[in-house]
């Protein structure tokens, strides 16, 4: 059975990498592209030396895709220099990242009391969300992220508050997705007097800068000149970017207006549950909101909901009567998501699964009663 088992993944590993010389070109070639610039020496957050190494693989935009996380991600991107076929590595980025959602799923699963036996039911909701169809599509770091948030709620249940911090650092390579978290964690170290957290945080970002600069002594001075061009202004994304959009104008302070909002969410829960803050129960609902308002976002980032799909997941299997809207709503969010992006682009798609998620918790909340409650953490399997 092993035997047929290591066929069926051979086959299928064979079958996919003769079609991906087929896959258009996504943001995958950002990162390819950066590596290689890096390894010989070149800007990798230049757009001028980024369009000829794209425009070799077959890129057509005007504009080529330059990566926008900050410097102490880059030593994550040098493996990918030691491959000279394009299609490879994204053959083996497309498996590793498939590899790390089924992992993240199980590890939530269990984190918030799943029983065993039912774990595949977590990658079950995982195949119905559509941003994880779309981050395996276009590539992009969404395991990465999540990795990040899972990490944390381990590390940090099992009193590693240290470590709990440094697997948080994987989040700031898109930071803005999670200031509300961020902004949380500050909170609750000064509360506690404790800053392990935070030190260890400081502690994996000062290594991965230090790697970089390594690499690339003016890792810092080229990020600041992108960051500052008006390249990062050229694409319309998340609730800002819709705002943009709906009322053309091109105003830079738009695209943070939904931070406002955010905050003063952050504000009202802090207040009310600092005294009993678990981040296992807070986290779900926190990442949700910071993802809604963040000021840039796409659709494939928001894999880091899973976050707040799996508690729900976990609860349903206990409650009977909150399977089938849950169900429904799954399969409801998977098109509304999908028609978003296809009818009005990925800016107007990013507000889609966030608010759905951000809605579902308030029906399923209203519905239920205290019977149900996200995020809390609760045994559901029994044991034999």
């Amino acid at each position: 059975m092993r035997a047929r088992h290591v066929l069926a993944a051979a086959g299928a590993v064979a079958i996919t990498a003769l079609f991906f010389r087929y896959v258009p070109l996504h943001d995958f070639v950002e990162y390819w592209t950066a590596a290689h610039a890096l390894a010989s020496h070149h800007n990798p957050y230049s757009v001028a030396d980024m369009l000829p190494l794209q425009r070799a693989l077959g890129w057509s935009e005007p504009e080529p895709l330059v990566v926008m996380s900050p410097p102490h991600f880059l030593p994550l991107l040098m493996p990918l220099a030691l491959l000279h076929s394009y299609s490879l590595a994204r053959l083996l980025w497309l498996v590793v990242s498939a590899g790390m959602f089924v992992l993240e799923c199980f590890a939530l699963w269990r984190l918030y009391g799943g029983c065993e036996r039912q774990k595949w039911i977590s990658v079950g909701v995982a195949a119905l969300f559509f941003p994880v169809w779309h981050c395996l599509a276009v590539a992009q770091i969404g395991p990465l992220l999540l990795l990040g948030i899972v990490g944390f709620l381990w590390l940090e249940r099992r009193g590693h508050l240290f470590l709990a911090g440094a697997a948080l650092a994987l989040t700031t390579f898109k930071p803005h997705l999670f200031y509300l978290v961020w902004l949380a964690l500050l909170l609750w170290s000064v509360q506690r007097r404790g800053f392990r957290v935070l030190l260890g945080a400081a502690a994996a970002i000062g290594i991965g800068m230090a790697v970089a600069l390594l690499l690339d002594p003016a890792a810092l001075s080229q990020y600041a000149t992108l960051v500052r061009s008006d390249y990062v202004w050229k694409y319309n994304s998340g609730l800002g970017g819709v705002l943009r959009g709906l009322l053309q104008d091109q105003s830079h302070a738009l695209q943070f207006l939904p931070m406002l909002p955010g905050l003063a969410a952050l504000a009202w829960y802090w207040r009310k549950y600092r005294l009993a803050w678990h981040w296992s129960d807070r986290l779900p609902l926190l990442v949700t909101v910071s993802v809604l308002t963040a000021a840039y976002g796409w659709p494939f980032d928001e894999v880091v909901l899973l976050v707040a799909l799996l508690p729900v997941a976990v609860q349903c299997t206990s409650l009977p009567l909150m399977r089938k809207p849950a169900a429904a709503w799954l399969l409801g969010n998977f098109a509304a998501s999908l028609g978003f992006v296809l009818r009005y682009g990925d800016a107007a798609g990013m507000t889609v699964c966030a608010a759905g998620v951000l809605g579902y918790y308030i029906f399923a909340a209203s519905r239920a009663g205290a019977e149900y409650q996200p995020g809390t953490l609760q045994e559901t399997c029994s044991q034999p």
